[in-house]
């Protein structure tokens, strides 16, 4: 969807994006790229317990290193967000790990509670941006989610460039289809889950609503309709 940031209207079909979510956060590790982060990445050499958590309720604090580093690369206002030189996968663990410090996931031993709600992520990013020297908000949504308003509000962060961390819960979206550079097509896990809202296209006449979304270091498509057939632990959140 690179070069869709906005509506685009045209036979019933509205779409908005990134003005870079074509490639979004590209993260290299010698010849091979990655669409975002993943929390099997996550890595502390003598704290078994930690890396286990990490890698298992991480993916809130990939989201909020996924935002992060994206806002920096396409705003000089928040480029202290990021302050690495490049996106290789040896920069960006440091990046994820630095956030976790910041949005750690609840945890009972190693059994893996992840972050939630949703405003523990906000709490932990606007930490997170400060320490940086940079000032952000997050935008709420001040009503219950209904297809109507969630289809906005995921457009108005796309159409200010704003990823959106999305929080999926207990309901239909169970696994998904994530693709990877190389080819791989895997199902991944969505349960649960936070991923990283890059592109929505809805197309009005079929009544269809899918969101492009980075998901362990790829990236999958999920209908919204799934997603909002339960509202348990579900969560949208922006930032700018």
């Amino acid at each position: 969807m690179k070069g869709e940031n906005g509506k685009v209207r045209g036979q019933g079909i509205i779409m908005a994006g990134l003005r870079d979510s074509e490639r979004f956060v590209d993260i290299t590790d010698g010849n091979r790229r990655y669409y975002g982060g993943n929390q099997a990445w996550f890595e502390w050499e003598g704290d078994r317990k930690k890396e286990i958590v990490a890698r298992k309720a991480g993916c809130g604090v990939v989201a909020a290193a996924n935002i992060a580093a994206y806002l920096a690369g396409s705003n000089p206002d928040y480029r202290g967000l990021y302050p690495y030189p490049g996106y290789t996968k040896e920069d960006y663990i440091l990046h994820m790990k630095e956030m976790y410090e910041y949005i750690p996931p609840f945890h009972l031993g190693e059994i893996p509670l992840g972050v939630w709600p949703v405003e523990r992520l906000a709490r932990g990013m606007k930490r997170f941006s400060a320490s940086r020297g940079v000032r952000i908000r997050p935008v709420w949504c001040r009503r219950i989610f209904n297809r109507r308003n969630m289809i906005r509000y995921i457009a108005d962060g796309l159409n200010g460039d704003c990823p959106v961390a999305m929080l999926v819960g207990m309901g239909r979206l169970k696994k998904s289809a994530v693709t990877y550079y190389d080819g791989r097509v895997v199902m991944e896990n969505m349960k649960l889950h936070w991923v990283t809202v890059t592109g929505l296209k809805v197309n009005e006449a079929e009544k269809t609503a899918t969101v492009k979304v980075s998901t362990w270091g790829g990236w999958a498509e999920l209908d919204l309709d799934a997603y909002l057939d339960e509202w348990i632990y579900e969560g949208l959140l922006y930032f700018r």
